[in-house]
């Protein structure tokens, strides 16, 4: 068994990979049940995919699916969540530690200082250009091990990003596998003019127990794709994401002895 530790760092694992494994998953569980003969044969194929950098693959299509989609949500949210959150106008966070934050972003020399309540309203794009810089600085005070929470919420957010971007693949095979036996049966008997209600409860009436299991799984992918992945559900970890890495300011200013 591969270790896909030495083959991906925790966020390309949990952003990038997972979600492609995640879609893909019901198609190879459903074709490994129907044809277990053939999972020595599946092995090879995946150390040979393997050896080919299929897995790399896979990932950076996942990757490339959520940073296409990025822009449509950036536009429906009216900006990143870092930079939402920073604004005078936003209520996400107190004033007290919207304050706070602004006062420490204003203090390093990397810095302008934050655009005051009336600038913000003069000049709105402005302003967000120096939130988002001033995020784009905090992030690289945050990269690391010594950051856990902001790594986690990061990947969590990768994920469920990505895991849209793949969302019509993911119900598309959803619904291949769930149909598969079906036509497979199908096929077999020559492709037979029946009663599709009592062809189908036939089809599956019969199937061995690993395969029923196997189907189960792609219904529950399916539903899901269906009611769990949607912008909402990515949003919700945009802002999570915001808030851990908007935190960190408190701790650096800490560190830095800086906080007042």
């Amino acid at each position: 068994m591969t270790d896909l530790t030495l083959l991906f760092d925790s966020y390309n694992r949990q952003a990038r990979l997972y979600p492609a494994l995640l879609a893909l998953l019901p198609l190879l569980l459903v074709f490994l049940a129907l044809f277990p003969s053939l999972a020595s044969v599946g092995q090879l194929l995946v150390a040979i995919a393997l050896a080919c950098g299929l897995l790399f693959l896979v990932a950076d299509f996942a990757r490339a699916r959520g940073k296409r989609l990025e822009p449509i949500l950036l536009q429906e949210w009216g900006g990143w969540p870092t930079t939402i959150w920073l604004r005078h106008s936003d209520d996400h966070l107190s004033a007290e530690v919207k304050r706070r934050y602004h006062a420490f972003f204003g203090r390093h020399a990397a810095l302008r200082a934050m655009p005051t309540r009336e600038e913000e309203e003069r000049d709105p794009e402005g302003a967000d250009e120096q939130y988002a810089a001033s995020v784009v600085w905090l992030k690289e005070q945050c990269r690391g091990k010594a950051w856990p929470l902001v790594e986690k919420e990061n990947a969590i957010y990768g994920f469920r990003r990505n895991l849209l971007g793949l969302k019509p693949f993911g119900i598309a095979i959803s619904i291949m596998t769930l149909l598969g036996p079906l036509l497979i049966r199908w096929v077999a008997l020559g492709f037979p003019v029946l009663d599709p209600l009592q062809f189908s409860i036939q089809s599956y009436l019969g199937l061995p127990a690993v395969v029923l299991g196997a189907l189960g799984f792609s219904l529950i992918m399916l539903v899901a794709w269906l009611l769990t992945v949607n912008r909402s559900w990515v949003r919700e970890a945009g802002d999570q994401y915001a808030r851990a890495l908007l935190a960190s300011c408190d701790s650096l200013a800490t560190l830095s002895g800086t906080i007042k």
